[in-house]
């Protein structure tokens, strides 16, 4: 043996090339992915529905989890899947644009889950979500109202008021 460095570098290469080939590290790499998609077996599931398009974006969750729907939209929205833009001041956080389709003086991003509305100062607020509700954002004929619709106390009232956009 006059170089045994060479020999040796020869040797690993054929036991790398043999193990690879046998689909050894194959194996255990798929056993990692295997136990990561076993964990990740729910979706949460959101309908956009608007006069240009109706699609449906999924993101997937652990098993039992409910997460913040703001922080769900814009994980989204940096995905591209779908494009969405907002527009965010101290108190509310609203959708201003998605895939294109904007807000305008006649129509307006509505979120509704479970069939209630979802008003922009309660998304800022947080809206936990989790598998088993049902998302909808729609593009909606809406009544423009400047400044916050009161109660006799001075608290805002979003419960009864139905399509009206805050601006």
């Amino acid at each position: 043996m006059k170089n045994p460095i060479a020999f040796l570098s020869v040797f690993l290469l054929v036991c790398f090339a043999v193990t690879d080939c046998s689909g050894f590290g194959s194996r255990i790499s798929n056993r990692k992915k295997n136990s990561k998609q076993d964990s990740i077996t729910n979706q949460i599931k959101i309908r956009v529905l608007c006069s240009e398009f109706e699609e449906e974006f999924y993101y997937p969750i652990l098993l039992g989890e409910k997460k913040d729907l703001l922080l769900i939209l814009a994980e989204l929205s940096q995905k591209e899947n779908p494009s969405i833009r907002f527009i965010s001041t101290n108190k509310t956080e609203e959708i201003m644009e998605i895939n294109g389709a904007r807000n305008s003086w006649k129509e307006g991003w509505v979120i509704y889950i479970n069939g209630e509305t979802i008003s922009s100062s309660e998304l800022k607020l947080g809206v936990r979500v989790g598998k088993e509700d049902k998302i909808e954002i729609k593009l909606i004929p809406v009544e423009r109202v400047f400044g916050r619709p009161m109660s006799l106390n001075g608290s805002p009232r979003y419960k009864n008021r139905r399509n009206v956009l805050i601006i």
